[in-house]
């Protein structure tokens, strides 16, 4: 595979370090030097000195020979426009780093069909969601994303007292754009019919629409149904976004921001957050705040002051502490102080390039409790039996259940039982690992 990758940015740098390792051929183009050298003394990939958006130094590159162009500059506008020209210029599939939000709302305009790019991707906003699927789910033993932002999966245990224990599912009322996928019980997985019953200790597979996921949870798990406090330290996107993903889910946010002009700006964009101009770490505000109380503590400053603050966190009793942190060679500094959960925007915006790289027809996505389930991602192909029935009408059941259908790599939803399928649809089944054959023929995957 032939990739260019143009900026030597963080993502860029560790982009060209995970694909040149999967044996790619991987050139990156950028305006300096010694990034290049950099580079060129670590890893092997080819280097070339030039202005990552002009057509000029996208051909001397290669361009009508690549496989991938992924843009990864420091500027939003020189993404796009690199990206588009990649695109027009002949690349197979183009990659367009974004940190604006604005060029990811769709609702006014889909940025990424006008410049004709396959894929923008946002290292904060893939930052804020993987922090916010661990503060939504402390009690969850399986966490998966699918489809973007949209749609949360969960297998956790039940807890007494929960309303949905001992009755038949079909009497159950869950939220519209939820669904029961999987029930595990005395070790043996099953998908669950409107006879079956949930009871204490049995661990369910819960599929719902971000919007409604946590209504539906409170059908099953009791325990963690009250606010929980979280502190984030730094007012930076990446605190943006994941503000925004736990709105009206539950929480009691406090965001620090020691600059007073950051801080009216975040103070004014999320109303529902309580805004505080001050440091965290400063011992006299931890005090006043009370933040060894915290169920959580969320740092987005400075690598540094990420490590350093999250341990100082714990050694006071905050149970969760979530760091930021970008180098990969602070990695045995973050193990000896016990943080275990940290997040590397450029990583995981690499993971989500890599994701989109490796889709087939047909992908395994997770494996369940036990192994005897696991949720795959199936595209429908042509003539597949599946098309143009409800899938209220599809004989899968007890081997196989369509929870989700992807929109378009950002977008998806739990369906309807009249939902019909149609060619190239693309779906998220849970399904028996022995079924395998059958879904294939089903689905007609080649």
């Amino acid at each position: 595979m032939n990739i260019i990758i143009c900026g030597a940015s963080k993502t860029g740098t560790h982009a060209a370090e995970i694909l040149a390792a999967d044996g790619a051929n991987v050139t990156v183009i950028d305006e300096s030097q010694s990034a290049l050298d950099v580079l060129a003394d670590s890893l092997d990939v080819a280097t070339l000195l030039g202005e990552p958006g002009t057509a000029k130094d996208l051909v001397t590159a290669g361009i009508e020979d690549a496989d991938v162009v992924i843009a990864a500059t420091g500027v939003d506008e020189v993404n796009l426009l690199c990206a588009s020209t990649a695109a027009y210029l002949g690349a197979d599939r183009t990659f367009a780093m974004v940190t604006h939000s604005t060029y990811l709302n769709r609702d006014i305009l889909d940025y990424s069909k006008i410049f004709s790019i396959d894929s923008l991707i946002c290292p904060a906003f893939s930052t804020a969601r993987a922090i916010a699927s661990h503060l939504r789910n402390p009690a969850a033993m399986k966490v998966e994303r699918l489809v973007g932002h949209t749609i949360e999966v969960q297998q956790f245990e039940v807890t007494k007292g929960a309303p949905g224990i001992g009755r038949h599912l079909s009497d159950v009322k869950l939220p519209g754009g939820a669904r029961l996928a999987a029930i595990t019980r005395e070790g043996m997985t099953y998908l669950p019919s409107g006879i079956s019953t949930v009871d204490v200790g049995d661990e369910i597979l819960l599929v719902a629409n971000t919007d409604v996921f946590h209504d539906a949870r409170l059908v099953f798990r009791t325990k963690d149904s009250g606010r929980r406090s979280v502190v984030i330290m730094g007012g930076s996107p990446v605190a943006v976004w994941l503000c925004r993903a736990l709105e009206n889910r539950g929480f009691s946010i406090r965001l620090f921001e020691t600059d007073d002009e950051r801080a009216n700006e975040l103070a004014e964009k999320l109303p529902w957050v309580t805004v505080i101009q001050a440091d965290p770490t400063d011992p006299n505000v931890f005090t006043d705040e009370h933040i060894e109380n915290a169920d959580a503590f969320v740092a987005l400053t400075n690598d540094e002051h990420n490590i350093l603050s999250c341990a100082w966190a714990a050694g006071l009793g905050v149970k969760e502490t979530y760091p930021v942190v970008s180098r990969k060679d602070y990695a045995p500094f973050v193990k000896a102080m016990g943080l275990t959960h940290t997040f590397s925007p450029s990583e995981l915006a690499v993971e989500e390039i890599q994701k989109r790289l490796r889709r087939k027809p047909l992908s395994k996505i997770a494996s369940l409790k036990g192994d005897e389930m696991a949720i795959y991602r199936v595209r429908v192909g042509k003539n597949a039996p599946v098309i143009g029935k409800p899938l209220s009408e599809l004989e899968l059941m007890p081997n196989c259940m369509v929870i989700v259908l992807e929109h378009d790599e950002h977008t998806g939803a739990v369906p309807s039982a009249q939902e019909i399928l149609q060619e190239r649809d693309v779906v998220f089944v849970v399904v028996r690992e022995e079924f395998l054959d059958e879904l294939r023929t089903l689905f007609a995957v080649k």
